[in-house]
């Protein structure tokens, strides 16, 4: 699936005045392609996302997965487009303690009336933690927790990935490996992708990137 920005704003109110974060912003990811939004803490990445994911309008612009215009679906359309389409992972694996692995990756697909257990159960395979699905968070590492949020976002079958700062709680190595592990869904499975962290080494695995610091201005109107 496509994903087209077309001259996003966004502004917010700080200490009285109006603070443009994005002016005209436009960004574009091929379908089944994996690009990149950098840029340090405040540059704008996870409003950024959130437009996307369809959380919070633009004040103005269009947000475009093929040829869906996402904020002109009507709300209740808006959030089952968004259900089927866009999976989404934050920086916070955000885990339920009382669940287990398992439980926890089937969380997104609560009210289905489809039985995506054994679809569950094959992405914890995929990320090698198959011995692991019946483990309550605290039983897991930094990284398996992470891998189990990233296979929570990916059921059921989204066509578009988001990922927001899913290294920012994970050391050099693990990080690297998550890299890889995103490197490997987007090669294997075809789905487009947009990674938003201010880690600089993701520049290695995906050089194809937006620098929100340097591409989008930042002022006050």
């Amino acid at each position: 699936m496509k994903l087209v920005l077309n001259h996003i704003s966004k502004s917010f109110q700080s200490a009285g005045e109006t603070v443009a974060l994005f002016h005209h912003f436009d960004f574009t990811c091929p379908s089944g392609s994996a690009r990149l939004l950098t840029g340090p803490s405040g540059s704008g990445k996870t409003t950024l996302l959130r437009i996307i994911y369809g959380l919070e309008p633009p004040d103005e612009g269009e947000v475009l997965f093929d040829d869906v215009s996402l904020y002109s679906l009507p709300e209740a359309e808006r959030r089952r487009f968004r259900r089927k389409t866009i999976g989404f992972a934050d920086q916070d694996s955000s885990l339920l303690p009382q669940l287990t692995a398992l439980e926890n990756v089937q969380l997104s697909t609560l009210g289905e009336k489809e039985d995506y257990s054994a679809q569950a159960l094959a992405w914890l395979e995929e990320f090698g933690l198959e011995k692991r699905s019946g483990f309550f968070p605290q039983q897991l590492s930094g990284g398996e927790r992470q891998r189990v949020a990233l296979a929570r976002a990916l059921l059921p079958n989204p066509k578009i990935l988001l990922l927001d700062e899913p290294t920012s709680a994970l050391d050099m190595e693990r990080s690297d490996a998550f890299f890889k592990l995103i490197q490997q869904i987007n090669h294997d499975h075809h789905i487009t992708i947009v990674l938003a962290t201010h880690n600089q080494r993701a520049m290695d695995f995906f050089p194809d990137g937006v620098n929100l610091a340097l591409n989008v201005g930042v002022g006050k109107i």
